[in-house]
């Protein structure tokens, strides 16, 4: 289960840009008429540099939950009052669908074989919405009317709230428990603002402003999806070696690091195979980042990580280092196979090192860290060494 901490930071972003959306319409009457005419216009642009920068980097997923809104949104302008409330209908009922299926679906470039089956289902699901609207079927749409509730959520439909639980519901429980916490928290608020500005959709300016907060959402997550790309490991989830430079280029005159790598890591990738060898690295990482002390773990590269204790001297970062040690030589390990499965144990080694006059920048630091955990593997390993 992911951290309270984690979601509360994951989730605080697109929760205040929904926010902010759901206090303009609260403070309507104080705010001037000007703010809320540009709003479309605002929607329409942000919408244009989503498309260009998924483009250019290659986050396909966004392109297809933002051309929807659009097209919802020209919809809404456009068509007339009968067609334009049964696009209403049947966007209410497909749109957080087709959100959780793009939240679900992992990204494989959009001119492979994977990228072409998505835009083949997504002309036909605009193809069929668009043929539901122009041809409309009064038996078909009864069905979707049925009431299921005694109370009512006019102008939502009784499907529609079914399918929002379905959906929220899912999205609340991959927030809690998947480890892609930045996608599943985003989507999970761009599914609530969807919801919310179709349930005031009566209300003045309620369609655009969450139009308009969730493409404010969505180009806030593909900021920090590509600063997670640039920064941190996908492997283990791990800040990377560029974040440990760009953060050792913050540090004072008093901090210590601990070079970390796995034992007999190669020998164990030979034996049991690289996949199971990731599944060692992501176990090891995941106890890494619970160091304390106030330090900060990072995926070196390999089997090597980095734990960095600003601030700290360095018989206090040798305590908490070796606590990591002890933990992750105690952890057991399933190997499993075809046939049956086996426990096992991983050790690591590490030399820590605190920062000294001589040092004449951050990496000889690291030199001398590295240096130490030479000397505790071949004192044996499963050891921590103090330079």
């Amino acid at each position: 289960m992911n951290s309270l901490k984690s979601i509360a930071l994951n989730i605080s972003i697109p929760f205040f840009i929904s926010a902010v959306q759901g206090s303009m319409l609260f403070y309507e009457d104080k705010i001037p008429k000007i703010i809320f005419s540009i709003v479309p216009y605002l929607f329409y642009a942000i919408s244009v540099l989503i498309l260009w920068v998924s483009w250019h980097f290659n986050r396909n997923r966004f392109i297809f939950i933002i051309l929807p809104l659009l097209l919802i949104y020209f919809g809404f302008v456009y068509l007339g009052g009968k067609r334009a409330t049964d696009l209403f209908l049947y966007a209410s009922m497909l749109y957080p669908l087709h959100l959780l299926l793009f939240l679900s679906l992992k990204e494989r470039g959009l001119f492979s074989i994977w990228g072409i089956l998505k835009i083949a289902f997504f002309v036909v699901e605009i193809a069929v919405i668009l043929y539901l609207v122009i041809y409309p079927n009064a038996d078909f749409i009864a069905l979707l009317k049925m009431k299921l509730f005694v109370i009512s959520f006019y102008p939502l439909e009784d499907i529609s709230i079914i399918i929002a639980i379905l959906v929220i519901f899912i999205m609340v429980a991959l927030v809690l428990f998947n480890r892609y916490l930045l996608y599943n928290s985003s989507f999970l608020v761009i599914a609530v603002t969807f919801y919310m500005g179709f349930y005031f959709i009566k209300t003045s300016y309620a369609k655009e402003l969450s139009l308009l907060a969730i493409g404010v959402i969505i180009f806030i997550l593909l900021i920090r999806e590509s600063y997670r790309l640039a920064f941190y490991d996908e492997l283990t989830s791990l800040p990377g070696r560029r974040a440990l430079v760009e953060d050792m280029a913050k540090l004072g005159m008093k901090y210590s690091l601990a070079m970390i790598d796995i034992d007999h890591f190669k020998k164990f990738n030979d034996t049991y195979g690289h996949d199971t060898g990731d599944e060692v690295l992501k176990m090891v990482a995941s106890k890494l980042a619970e160091v304390g002390g106030g330090g900060k773990a990072y995926r070196y590269g390999g089997e090597e990580f980095v734990l960095l204790f600003p601030s700290r001297e360095v018989d206090e970062s040798y305590k908490h280092t070796d606590i990591l040690r002890e933990t992750i030589a105690k952890s057991p390990f399933i190997v499993r196979n075809k046939q049956n499965s086996k426990t096992i144990y991983i050790n690591i080694s590490s030399g820590i090192v605190q920062k000294n006059s001589q040092d004449k920048d951050p990496f000889a630091v690291m030199k001398r860290a590295d240096n130490a955990l030479y000397k505790a593997k071949k004192a044996g390993r499963n050891q921590v060494v103090k330079a």
